[in-house]
């Protein structure tokens, strides 16, 4: 049998995907003229991994799933078009939190929370640009063909968000921006572009939605603070579930949202993994990592990609990072990189323009 990378599948024998969302999208087969147990037969999908939705599954079926329904219906926007049919509960707990949020701000930053809840290899992100809100979103994979669909999939799933935003009327996104190359067909660039209602732009640095900051904040038709606590309740009971190696990923996915918002805290990171500072402390150590180098490599993380895809001044990122002075984001900037923020900027550049 091959493995994964030798077969051009997820890079990752370690890559899951929540098992109700691998349900939802065979149910979904049907309505496209595919036989259910066909596709199981085809995918050697064992039919356990299909009866409790909030387990994990491999990877690999999804995207064997997902393969056998473009080879069988002929439709390269398969993904596209099951998105038009998400819900949130194919998503478990974590699409009815976000369902449960008040803002637009609330639904990225539960998104970027809880997706480990739903697979361990889709990054959720958003950067600022004047104006703007760019809603990202990719997937850790070396099958081009699977990273095309998933994406399609998940953009089109966010993007039904825009349905409840009561107090906007005839709000849609401003663009949507993919990393894919243009489609070979007019009929398939007017199909991305009634999908998303707005304009599509391929061959592009990110896979995001994007719509204006002022939307950002804008009440949501559906949200219910209550019921999102008692949601958030259930989803940390899944992760204390979950096997060990989930904790550091857990734990820096809370600690980014906390950094995004520009507020982070290790008492607050320790309360939200429901441990004392001390006993995270120990976890981190376990892990062969501490609270400050964990925050550092996020912020270096994030300095890197606000500097290479957004035209945030220096100072403006220095700021969103915590630092009182843009002097310290440097110094802390050219330890790291050997270079400035504008060096490494200019750089970057430098090697786009000399590539085309």
């Amino acid at each position: 049998m091959q493995s994964d990378s030798q077969n051009g599948g997820v890079n990752d024998d370690g890559a899951f995907v929540l098992s109700g969302l691998l349900q939802h999208l065979l149910t979904l087969a049907e309505q496209f003229g595919l036989s259910y147990s066909s596709i199981l037969n085809e995918t050697g999908l064992p039919p356990e991994y299909l009866i409790d939705p909030n387990q994990m599954v491999p990877m690999r079926y999804l995207e064997s799933v997902l393969n056998a329904g473009v080879k069988h219906t002929g439709d390269d926007l398969l993904g596209l078009h099951l998105s038009e049919f998400s819900q949130p509960e194919s998503f478990g707990v974590a699409g009815y939190i976000v369902r449960a949020c008040g803002t637009l701000r609330e639904v990225i930053e539960m998104c970027i929370r809880y997706e480990h809840l739903v697979s361990n290899v889709g990054s959720t992100s958003f950067e600022f640009n004047p104006g703007q809100v760019a809603w990202t979103w990719n997937l850790a994979t070396t099958n081009p063909e699977f990273r095309l669909q998933a994406v399609d999939y998940m953009l089109g799933s966010l993007a039904t968000v825009r349905v409840h935003l009561p107090n906007i009327r005839h709000w849609d996104f401003d663009c949507v921006l993919l990393q894919r190359g243009a489609p070979e067909t007019a009929h398939q660039l007017r199909e991305y572009e009634r999908v998303f209602r707005c304009p599509v732009h391929f061959n592009q640095p990110m896979n995001a939605l994007v719509f204006p900051i002022a939307h950002l904040d804008a009440p949501l038709l559906h949200s219910n603070s209550a019921m999102r606590d008692v949601l958030e309740s259930h989803a940390r009971f899944l992760e204390s579930k979950q096997t060990e190696p989930d904790f550091l990923g857990n734990a820096r996915s809370i600690l980014k949202t906390m950094v995004m918002r520009g507020k982070p805290s290790r008492s607050e990171l320790a309360n939200a993994l429901g441990m004392s500072s001390r006993h995270l402390l120990r976890r981190l150590n376990v892990e062969g990592t501490s609270y400050r180098a964990l925050l550092d490599e996020l912020r270096e993380e994030m300095a890197r990609k606000l500097l290479l895809e957004s035209n945030e001044s220096i100072e403006a990122i220095a700021h969103r990072l915590q630092y009182t002075e843009s002097q310290s984001f440097i110094r802390w900037f050219k330890a790291c990189h050997g270079m400035t923020p504008s060096q490494f900027r200019q750089q970057a550049a430098n090697r786009d323009n000399e590539e085309r």
